[in-house]
């Protein structure tokens, strides 16, 4: 018997490395030898439907062009347009109804694997092709923070090349209230040369494990010159996730203590006191701490091989910090570490929706797109470039012609409104006279040209 189990677990591992291609009667003799599960385990379990919401979460797999480094510009296979994807939130014992759209124009078959599902692999986890759409509901069953990921072979460049992000799972009965931030760790593997400024990956630095860039949350350095922000002796809540798809993450706070972390984001899973957590590919944890003095602390990976790759950030706390948000977005922007609402991606129904987008309305008679100047959004730039309207009341009627997701983003207005490949947005917001530049903040895109004026009032 101890000769079965051995040589079935070895061809398990190999069957992994050759491509994730059958694992179900093996994964089934294996549970087999366990031991039942204690009764603690099953304490906050559900068991069939949900108790829950149904949450409408919808993605494209689509390609585009990402900067991961300062001047260098990546071509991402992603899930939404953006490498991490979008932060995904829900709450445990929702059911969450999972559609897929591929829109490869590599002619790629993409699959979604939720590491937070207990669902069929050979049923829901399967490739779909090109331009075909895919549903299937899951249970939210697990509180925490956990992966998901496109697992068609060869699932190594699927996920180096962007096809990842983080979904948390809030517990049923809600944690205290703190300033929140996810943060996906991940590697990028670029080729040598650019083609026609934009780099490949390169499969056999992959499977080298030799990254160029070890990153949290897309960029190398991201948040270096764009900190994260705490007051002194609040409480912070990181949500980690590392996607790898080789390294860990020996996640690290220089000049903190972690007061809490929990393992994968389980509430049930808690540790105290903690210098350093080991989060590995594929892996999760949540961190709480306070930062009883104003300064500046960085977060790293511990690995100092691969901190120099990108792997730094700085947490800036201050008593002038805004304060954090109330409420966070159920489906939101990887970059700010899941703040910014991503419009339209997700519904919930029986009575909790998604979190509004951001953008400033109106308070009379908006009125939908009724008046609304009309903007066509495409990678090679806006149409028309320059838009001049009366205000002080602005709408514009965003038309996206791509198979792509893009936004339009004021700066000097705080507006920021995404629209879904193929789709139609409204922005809605007032504007005192002047001149404002919008473009599309979509990592690479305004660099490709996605850019124009917004000209309100008297042309100045």
């Amino acid at each position: 018997m101890r000769r079965f189990v051995v040589g079935a677990v070895a061809l398990e591992v190999a069957l992994l490395i050759v491509g994730l291609t059958w694992i179900g009667p093996l994964s089934r003799a294996r549970s087999e030898e366990r031991a039942a599960p204690a009764a603690a385990e099953t304490s906050y379990r559900t068991y069939g439907r949900g108790s829950g919401e149904v949450v409408e979460v919808r993605l494209d797999a689509v390609e585009t062009v990402q900067e991961i480094a300062p001047g260098v510009r990546y071509h991402v296979w992603t899930f939404g347009g953006t490498a991490p994807g979008p932060v995904i939130r829900v709450r445990e014992g929702d059911t969450v109804r999972f559609t897929l759209t591929n829109r490869s124009s590599l002619s790629l078959s993409h699959s979604i694997d939720f590491h937070a599902a207990q669902t069929p692999w050979d049923v829901n986890y399967q490739p779909v092709p090109p331009g075909e759409t895919f549903t299937f509901d899951w249970v939210a069953r697990f509180p925490g923070v956990f992966m998901y990921h496109c697992g068609v072979p060869p699932v190594l460049q699927h996920i180096a090349n962007g096809m990842y992000g983080a979904i948390v799972v809030e517990p049923r009965g809600g944690l205290p209230p703190a300033r929140e931030y996810v943060l996906v760790s991940s590697e990028f593997y670029p080729g040598d040369r650019p083609v026609r400024g934009v780099f490949e990956g390169d499969p056999a630095r992959m499977e080298a494990a030799d990254p160029a860039y070890v990153v949290f949350n897309g960029e190398a350095n991201r948040y270096v010159d764009a900190p994260l922000v705490a007051r002194p002796d609040e409480l912070i809540r990181l949500w980690v996730m590392n996607a790898g798809p080789t390294l860990t993450d020996a996640f690290h706070v220089i000049g903190a203590v972690f007061d809490h972390v929990y393992p994968d984001g389980n509430p049930t899973n808690a540790l105290n006191g903690i210098q350093t957590w080991n989060v590995p590919p594929g892996g999760g944890a949540m961190f709480e701490l306070r930062i009883p003095d104003p300064g500046t602390y960085p977060f790293v990976t511990h690995s100092f091989a691969y901190t120099g790759l990108g792997a730094v950030g700085m947490i800036e706390v201050s008593p002038d910090a805004p304060p954090p948000p109330t409420t966070y977005p159920a489906m939101a922007s990887p970059f700010d570490g899941g703040l910014t609402p991503v419009a339209g991606t997700v519904e919930a129904t029986g009575g909790r929706a998604a979190s509004p987008a951001p953008t400033p309305a109106p308070a009379e008679g908006a009125g939908g797109a009724a008046g609304a100047v009309e903007l066509h959004a495409a990678i090679t730039g806006f149409r028309p470039p320059s838009l001049h309207v009366p205000g002080p009341v602005v709408r514009i009627r965003i038309v996206n012609d791509d198979p792509m997701p893009h936004d339009l983003t004021i700066d000097e207005l705080g507006v920021k409104v995404a629209v879904d490949q193929g789709a139609t947005a409204v922005a809605r917001f007032r504007a005192e006279p002047g001149t404002y530049t919008f473009y599309c903040s979509i990592p690479g895109h305004r660099e490709a040209g996605m850019e124009g004026t917004l000209v309100v009032g008297a042309a100045h």
